[in-house]
């Protein structure tokens, strides 16, 4: 017995060894990178009608003359160099590339992320979360970002350019104004752009975070924190607001009491059903106007309140698009909607998330209307994908089909001030560009029937596009890929707090 024991131990020992050996080996796989087709110096789109974003109307078929990257020419009657390179866009609509305002970056993003974005469209991203430290086994930290978008920009990677990024979330409640200010130095040594704001920090620690930020000219982004009242963090000039339940638990009638811990002890269903019912609108508009008066942001990612409120509906979540995420994304994404259904357990309480929904596409609206900037971003697994979808809502939602091209677009590059260069199709501007078969203008979704896509220089063609997305499948499926984001989970400090 004792010598099969023993025999059974060293087994078992060889197992553990063996499959640490291929673990490693898996971590430690070199990455692949995304197909990218052949650039051309000179590019001439021939045919297209280009879609005027500002004044929301499209022209006649025209020429768009292309010179690493740039647009150096818009006339139907020019003539191109012999050695232009020609794009037939005969009957196809041509818009700038597409913003996400409100994107999430990993170490494995350059394989699964970055190439989907591209595939569809998106061409500029606002990355909203960044790492405690300089490096990190899971997230993509400032650096990586960094280094991306310069190769993006250099034609040498097939990637959206990062136009800014944001720090690693400040949410512990423990959190002391001292500490803060000592966080916000090193962010700001690292080259953070932005103080990203989450839901647990205190009031006192939120004020140390906008002084500080303002001292060192670091604008403050993110949630509302609970501990922190609408109204001042619109006096604090917080620079943009993040998802639809802003203005649900903002414009609460009894929001103090709500701060102050009075309806702890209840259920998450009940605390919502009143914050429907109890809403103090004339508070809203006023903060509305305040908002626009000062150009604070909007980014309502409503396809995060879609997957609360669908998450009971099988067609939903088996979305075939979750074919471009990786296992373990999935299986996140699916354990999320489970327990929201715990949460909100009773076809009662699921009526809340719809609810839910249908307000924050209300406060969309009006924020837009009292002229507040609001922008398209994703926040989910699939970002490429979803945020169409997103622009979808926000059509939903009551906007034109011009304004939301225009908070996935030029919008965005104003508020970021990269309006000289980005946002539109004018000549002197960037060549981010994508080629339509049908009219968006006429529906939001035609902006989701993408022929070709242009950034850098590089054009990809339907065939190109096709192998984009194959190539983002593959990844997916791959073991590699799979350890890597095993490996960050285990190791990373960020890993428990997501």
């Amino acid at each position: 017995m004792k010598r099969i024991a023993i025999r059974s131990l060293q087994a078992f020992g060889v197992l553990v060894c063996g499959a640490s050996v291929i673990f490693a080996a898996l971590v430690l796989w070199p990455q692949a990178a995304a197909p990218l087709p052949a650039k051309h110096d000179i590019v001439l789109i021939d045919g297209a009608s280009i879609v005027d974003v500002e004044s929301g109307t499209a022209g006649s078929p025209t020429r768009i003359l292309v010179r690493e990257g740039e647009i150096i020419a818009i006339d139907p009657n020019l003539t191109a160099p012999a050695n232009a390179h020609r794009i037939d866009a005969s009957g196809q609509w041509v818009m700038p590339g597409l913003w996400d305002m409100h994107s999430h970056s990993w170490q494995v993003s350059p394989q699964l992320h970055l190439p989907l974005q591209l595939a569809h469209g998106v061409t500029s991203v606002r990355d909203m979360m960044g790492c405690p430290e300089d490096e990190d086994p899971l997230v993509a930290c400032h650096e990586d970002k960094r280094r991306w978008s310069d190769l993006a920009e250099n034609g040498t990677m097939a990637s959206p350019r990062f136009v800014a990024d944001a720090s690693f979330f400040y949410e512990d409640a423990s959190l002391g104004p001292g500490a803060v200010r000592e966080r916000v130095r090193s962010d700001k040594s690292r080259g953070i752009t932005l103080l990203k704001v989450y839901n647990r920090l205190s009031a006192s620690a939120y004020d140390a975070l906008v002084e500080s930020g303002a001292e060192h000219d670091l604008a403050i982004v993110g949630h509302l924190p609970k501990s922190v009242a609408l109204d001042h963090a619109v006096s604090s000039k917080q620079r943009s607001f993040e998802h639809g339940r802003i203005f649900i638990e903002g414009c609460f009638a009894d929001a103090a009491l709500w701060r102050a811990g009075a309806f702890d002890d209840l259920a998450r269903p009940v605390v919502l059903h009143r914050m429907l019912e109890r809403r103090d609108a004339a508070y809203c508009e006023t903060q509305m106007a305040r908002m626009a008066q000062q150009e604070l942001a909007f980014v309502p990612t409503l396809v995060t309140r879609e997957e609360d409120a669908r998450a009971d509906e099988p067609a939903f979540m088996q979305d075939p698009r979750l074919e471009f995420a990786d296992p373990l994304s999935r299986w996140a994404y699916g354990d999320d909607a489970g327990s929201t259904l715990e949460t909100y357990a009773s076809a009662q309480d699921r009526t809340l998330l719809d609810r839910a929904l249908q307000q924050a596409k209300a406060d969309t609206l009006a924020a837009y209307r009292a002229g507040v900037p609001v922008f398209a971003g994703s926040d989910t697994i699939i970002a490429g994908p979803r945020l169409h979808d997103e622009l979808a809502l926000l059509a939903d939602a009551g906007l034109s089909n011009a304004e939301v091209l225009r908070a996935a677009t030029l919008d965005p590059a104003r508020f970021m001030g990269r309006e000289e260069s980005l946002g539109s199709i004018e000549v002197g501007k960037r060549a981010d560009l994508i080629l339509l078969s049908a009219h968006p203008l006429a529906d939001i979704r035609n902006a989701q029937k993408i022929a070709g896509v242009m950034l850098n220089g590089h054009y990809f063609g339907a065939t190109k596009l096709t192998e984009l997305k194959q190539f983002v499948i593959r990844q997916a499926n791959h073991p590699a890929n799979w350890a890597r984001m095993v490996w960050g989970f285990l190791t990373s400090p960020v890993g428990s707090s997501l």
